[in-house]
């Protein structure tokens, strides 16, 4: 018959042998860690300049001041070509989306997506006429309509007894950018 092994017992002192030697152990390694990482001064090395001898930078980067630039507007060219209609004495008095008053004599425009005070060139591309009109409204432009201007512009693109002339839409100034335009 084989005779069994007997077991070894460990004695309570082995435990605590063993975790003071592993914190013994522990601290050593971040004492040479720590010792290791810091930072030698050399005697010959010039001094940092206190703070209020210093000149004024520039401000920090933040979310403020990256929000407080001016970004140009994506504008997709197809906002640019397009049909044209054109509205008139239906709507005359009552008040655009920008909160003026229509007048169908004026030189103003409906636009999707432009900035109200936009001045446009609307070149009608089968006669070659232009005109120029300021975005004032907003409109319900259906598939490739890209602009509804008033009457008086249609009349000068002689697309008031057609309704719609294919354009193309050049861009003089954007919204809040635009001084006075004069038509030579």
């Amino acid at each position: 018959m084989v005779e069994r092994q007997k077991s070894r017992t460990l004695s309570p002192a082995r435990p605590r042998r063993f975790w003071l030697l592993a914190g013994a152990l522990s601290l050593a390694v971040a004492a040479a860690v720590f010792t290791d990482s810091t930072l030698t001064v050399h005697a010959d090395a010039p001094l940092a300049r206190p703070a209020a001898t210093l000149p004024p930078g520039p401000p920090p980067e933040n979310s403020f001041t990256a929000l407080a630039r001016p970004v140009a507007p994506f504008i997709p060219s197809d906002a640019l070509r397009g049909i044209a209609t054109w509205y008139g004495s239906v709507l005359e008095g009552h008040h655009t989306a920008s909160g003026e008053r229509f007048d169908m004599d004026a030189m103003t425009a409906a636009h999707k997506t432009l900035p109200f005070g936009t001045v446009l060139r609307v070149v009608n591309l089968r006669t070659h006429r232009s005109v120029v009109v300021r975005v004032n409204d907003r409109g319900i432009l259906p598939g490739n309509h890209v602009i509804d201007l008033s009457y008086a512009a249609a009349k000068e693109l002689n697309i008031v007894k057609s309704g719609i002339a294919p354009v193309r839409l050049e861009i003089i100034a954007l919204g809040g950018q635009a001084s006075p335009i004069q038509e030579p």
